[in-house]
Parts: C-alpha cells; sequence; structure tokens
C-alpha cells in the first residue's frame, strides 16, 4: 500500500524527548506513514537517538549543516514530501495513536479546497519528578473566512497539510525580522489561508508539552512577531484595516479591526 502522508519532525537540541515523538508514529493505527525528522544543527545526542530508526525504510533522517531555524528547517524537510498529505510533529509533543487514521479519513472525503485539517489539542506540563502538572484540553473551530481566522488569536492542531497546496505557497514563510526562527505555525497558516480553507474535527488529536524549553516563553520575541505578523496580513490583503491590539497576562492579541480611512483624490 503507498503512503498517503508524510510526518515531519523538525529537531533542534531535543534529544530528551525525541525518541518519545518518534514512537508515538511508530505506534500510529496507520501503519503505512512515512517519516521525515531534520536535525537543525544539534549539539546534543539527537542523532544517536533516532539512528536505530533508521534500519525502517519508512524513516529518514536529515541534519542541516549549520542551525538555519524552524521554517527553513521545516522547508527542508517538504522538499523531500512525496505524499498527498504532510503534518507536523513537534520533536517535544506526541500524537494519539489514532491521529493519522482519522485525519487520513477525513482528509479523503474533503474537496480539493481544503488545504488543512485540524482538531483539538491536550496541553501538559510534567513537573521534575515525572508526574503530570495540568492536562489542559483547548478545543479548536471552524472559521468563515481569513479575518475571522485573524481575530481568533488562534492556532490550529495538529496541522495536517494537503502537500500539493503548502508547496504552491513556498512552504513556510522566512521573511520576518527573525527569518522564520519563531512563530513558524501562525505564519505559514496565514499565508494558507489565503488560497485554502480550514477544515476542523472536534477530536483530540494532538498532545503538546509544556516545559521551560519552549519557544513561546520568550515572550518579548513572540509579542513582536505576533503584531508583526498581523500587519504584515493585512498589508498583503488590501490594506483596509488597521489592528487594535490588547495585552493579556504579557502577551499580545488582536481584538478588533478598524477600517482605515478613504484617501481624498
Amino acid at each position: 500500500m503507498e503512503s498517503e502522508v508524510t510526518v515531519l519532525i523538525p529537531t533542534y537540541n531535543a534529544g530528551s524527548f525525541l525518541k518519545e515523538a518518534i514512537e508515538t508514529v511508530f505506534k500510529q493505527t496507520y501503519e503505512h506513514w512515512k517519516l521525515i525528522v531534520v536535525d537543525d544543527a544539534s549539539t546534543d545526542e539527537s542523532i544517536a537517538i533516532a539512528k536505530p530508526y533508521l534500519a525502517d525504510p519508512r524513516v529518514t533522517y536529515m541534519c542541516n549543516e549549520r542551525n538555519i531555524g524552524q521554517s527553513k528547517t521545516m522547508n527542508v524537510g517538504l522538499a523531500a514530501v512525496t505524499t498527498p498529505y504532510v503534518i507536523q510533529l513537534d520533536a517535544d509533543d506526541w500524537f494519539f495513536p489514532y491521529t493519522l487514521e482519522v485525519l487520513l479519513a477525513e482528509a479523503r472525503n474533503q474537496p480539493e479546497h481544503v488545504g488543512l485539517i485540524s482538531g483539538n489539542i491536550n496541553s501538559i506540563s510534567i513537573n521534575p519528578s515525572g508526574g503530570l502538572f495540568f492536562n489542559i484540553v483547548t478545543r479548536n473551530r471552524s472559521f468563515r473566512d481569513k479575518y475571522d481566522f485573524l481575530l481568533s488569536n488562534m492556532s490550529q492542531w495538529p496541522r495536517f497539510y494537503r502537500t500539493s497546496t503548502l508547496k504552491s505557497i513556498g512552504g513556510w514563510p522566512a521573511d520576518d525580522p527573525y527569518e522564520g526562527r519563531y512563530m513558524e505555525d501562525k505564519r505559514v497558516l496565514m499565508r494558507l489561508i489565503e488560497v485554502c480553507h480550514f477544515h476542523w474535527i472536534d477530536v483530540p488529536l494532538y498532545i503538546h508539552r509544556r516545559h521551560h524549553h519552549n519557544q513561546t516563553n520568550l515572550i518579548d520575541i513572540y509579542r513582536e512577531i505576533t503584531e508583526w505578523n498581523i500587519r504584515d496580513a493585512l498589508k498583503r490583503w488590501g490594506d483596509e484595516y488597521d489592528p487594535v491590539f490588547m495585552k493579556e497576562n504579557g502577551w499580545i492579541k488582536i481584538v478588533d479591526l478598524r477600517p482605515k480611512a478613504k484617501r481624498q483624490p
């Protein structure tokens, strides 16, 4: 049976988590997957951890010669994807055993203009002794249009892409001030929703691990890139609105759009 989906794992010094992420792919009820692990020039034991899995012909391991950041690393992997669908799995996160089976079954029934399928996410935190600190389930939702998505302040979980659509926009953009190193999810989603529809199913499909090494702990950078990404999208979408922002618990979110005054001829 020919594979329909590639799991793409970007990793940088995530050796302590990488084995668990890979294992959740091997435990999928859908077995005809492909897996591409792209190492962004890690300096830890990531290569040694991934090596035992390379005996499986479904697994490809790639390593950047230098550290280039998350978005560019994802694009290295995307260039090697040959399946109709591709899904991102961060090296410190997990799939449920049924994740790929459920997403593929849904994807087969979707029209061509659906370029992304998502579900719900479980966010967990494990304390130093190994116990579960919290487990929060976040439900996603559907969106009327790109402005509805913009105002939702949401990402998508997991991100199950139609490969042809993702490649048609050039993959993950890296034209921001940090060259794609941060918030690669919202950057690509804001581009993607310009050309396709998002489809949501009300099923938990992804487990996100919260820990002190998460990039999202860099709140100052994420405030900056969030505002930059929103203003950049609005400019591309016709420059008709000014965003209204609000700070909440150190983060920044968009709460409204104000029409720009029409210029007099």
